[in-house]
């Protein structure tokens, strides 16, 4: 592990993000992240469960009274809260765990910035603006949608005898009439902060995963040349220094894979046990002909956050797999007897495929990203069956 203090130069967009939903501290405070982990975390929660609990009386409610309302998108709502909740609260356990990973990242005194850092740095900015900017969009159509709904949903109350709070981005219940301004502009204002607060987190948490899983490829690739480099060199004595060079760059690589899923194990064992079930119980609302466009938006917006997670896993593993064949293919052979048998020793330490474990049962990658849809799919018919 390198210096604790280097300051952190990568993910900087993605760490505003988080910073300001509240769960990253500033930049001031991220070499000890604990100083006001505690009171955004109380705000956070301060904010978002009366909100969550309101869609969570809202269903009990239905289900007690047996009222003729969908509540698919409920299941789905309360199953995201337990999902994001625990997510949020593995990621902030972490924080420090993560702060000191990104440090080690952008930290190139030792061994040099890789050639394609820059390029690489400014590429995954311009995608972190973009993912936000769709979390936000996709909230404010989701949103927009359901309000101009509110005059079907109020039709469907006088036919049916209903009592519903119509045109909010989700169904909530009150104890109150909420109908009547300016509690409704108050309450209406209230969802959608609740909503851009908590929403988008396992989505920006899922890209800042798939941005550091790109950086630890970078440094794959960088130990890639640098083993070229090594046995290009004709001078023994430098042959020599470099081969260490690179043994000791491929164990800190070693380390940062390692690290990385530690960070991580938890957050992408909730994204999996949570986002079948989500798109399922989705899947199931669109199938009912509840707010089609709404829940296609709100699917897709999982399954995007899904494929984040699944593409830096996949990015990482494929690199480590191809490590060996990038040494094989240098000049080794050209070395010393003693080089040949670090070459061999390197070979054997990457047998092993890097990966972020998904929890205890799977690592992220495009096969768990597969059964995820498939088991969603599962979830779906299972929710249908003898409709």
């Amino acid at each position: 592990m390198q210096l604790r203090h280097t300051q952190i130069k990568i993910c900087s967009v993605t760490r505003k993000i988080l910073h300001y939903s509240l769960i990253w501290p500033s930049e001031e405070n991220e070499n000890n992240p604990r100083r006001s982990q505690k009171f955004n975390i109380f705000i956070f929660l301060l904010i978002t469960t009366p909100w969550c609990f309101s869609i969570l009386m809202h269903l009990l409610v239905t289900l007690k009274d047996k009222v003729d309302v969908n509540v698919s998108e409920d299941v789905a709502l309360i199953v995201c809260f337990l999902g994001t909740y625990y997510s949020v609260f593995a990621f902030t356990k972490n924080q420090s765990k993560i702060a000191l990973l990104l440090q080690d990242l952008s930290n190139f005194e030792r061994y040099g910035m890789p050639s394609g850092f820059k390029n690489l740095e400014k590429k995954l900015n311009i995608w972190s603006k973009c993912a936000f900017i769709y979390a936000i969009f996709a909230v404010v159509v989701y949103s927009l949608i359901k309000f101009v709904q509110r005059s079907k949903c109020q039709k469907n109350n006088a036919q049916k005898n209903l009592d519903e709070n119509c045109g909010f981005p989700t169904a909530i219940w009150s104890p109150i009439d909420i109908n009547y301004f300016p509690v409704y502009q108050m309450v209406y204002f209230y969802v959608m902060v609740s909503i851009q607060t908590l929403m988008k987190l396992v989505f920006i948490i899922s890209f800042l995963m798939l941005e550091m899983a790109h950086y630890v490829v970078l440094r794959i690739e960088h130990l890639e040349k640098m083993i070229e480099e090594c046995f290009e060199s004709r001078n023994m004595a430098i042959r020599k220094r470099k081969m260490i060079e690179c043994i000791l760059y491929h164990t800190e690589i070693l380390e940062y894979s390692a690290r990385l899923s530690n960070c991580f194990f938890n957050d992408m064992f909730a994204h999996l046990t949570m986002t079948a079930a989500i798109c399922g119980c989705l899947e199931k609302s669109f199938i009912d002909g509840e707010s089609q466009v709404c829940t296609l938006v709100h699917i897709f917006g999982w399954i995007l956050s899904l494929f984040f997670a699944c593409y830096g896993g996949q990015h990482l593993m494929s690199a480590s797999d191809l490590f060996p064949t990038k040494i094989w293919n240098s000049l080794w052979y050209q070395g010393e007897l003693s080089l040949q048998k670090d070459v061999i020793f390197m070979l054997f330490r990457s047998q092993k495929t890097l990966s972020v474990a998904a929890g205890p049962f799977d690592v992220v990658s495009f096969s768990l990203f597969v059964s995820v849809m498939k088991m969603s799919y599962t979830i779906m018919c299972y929710l249908t069956k003898g409709k």
